[in-house]
């Protein structure tokens, strides 16, 4: 009897909880990171964008955007999983894992078009002089003053926002994808730097995308008449000191 009745309350419990099949596949997306960066450590290689070959082949091109697409899994969508429960709340059970699969994927979509723009754009300007170190700290900067800007504490407040969702039907979907690309669009507005700065770092680094990921994740689950501004904006802006310094 009390396995059943614990059984019963993991059921119930999981009912209310439904974005956790969501929850595993970013666990396995931080595991792959995770087996990539031990990989490539113990081989001496960079798993950034510049780790796969020239840049300019499209086999290179390729397997950079496939990097950014998993770590956009593992750090962008934990910080959408109330939404995500907000589509399986909403959606009838029979279809509640698909309308949560097709926000998800369509909340991933802009994410991955930044990607390629980002990878594209930093290839540029690699190739136009700047070193390594430059990249790094213009990045920084770039987002310790978006970090003090209103259209970023907008941004941050708009991701919080839900819209009501048909139950079934095509219109249902429309409308989950609707809602993933506007979420992914306002999320973007949020955090294109950070983001940016992956694209500069490279998405081997798990060290620092975990620390980026916990940083946004507080951000937009903690956010109170813009308290974590100063913390957040002086973290930016130690990393930015030390990466000065220890040029």
């Amino acid at each position: 009897m009390a396995g059943r009745s614990s059984a019963r309350r993991v059921a119930v419990a999981l009912a209310w909880r439904p974005e956790w099949p969501v929850v595993m596949v970013v666990a396995m997306a931080w595991v792959a990171l995770v087996v990539l960066y031990v990989s490539s450590s113990s081989q001496g290689a960079h798993t950034g964008y510049g780790s796969h070959g020239d840049p300019a082949t499209l086999a290179a091109f390729g397997a950079a955007t496939g990097g950014w697409t998993l770590m956009s899994m593992a750090m962008m969508v934990p910080t959408t999983l109330p939404a995500v429960r907000h589509v399986g709340l909403n959606s009838i059970r029979c279809r509640r894992r698909w309308a949560m699969a097709l926000y998800v994927a369509s909340y991933l979509a802009p994410w991955v078009t930044f990607g390629m723009l980002a990878l594209l754009l930093v290839r540029a300007l690699r190739s136009a002089g700047p070193d390594e170190q430059q990249l790094l700290v213009g990045t920084l900067v770039i987002a310790v003053m978006w970090q003090l800007t209103k259209w970023k504490r907008r941004s941050v407040v708009a991701c919080r926002r839900t819209v009501p969702l048909p139950p079934a039907g095509w219109r249902a979907d429309c409308a989950c994808a609707r809602f993933g690309i506007r979420q992914a669009g306002r999320c973007v507005v949020s955090c294109w730097p950070l983001m940016l700065l992956m694209a500069v770092i490279g998405h081997g680094n798990v060290i620092i995308m975990a620390a980026l990921t916990l940083g946004i994740v507080v951000e937009q689950r903690t956010w109170v008449r813009g308290s974590l501004t100063a913390p957040l904006t002086g973290a930016l802006a130690a990393a930015t000191v030390w990466a000065v310094l220890s040029g």
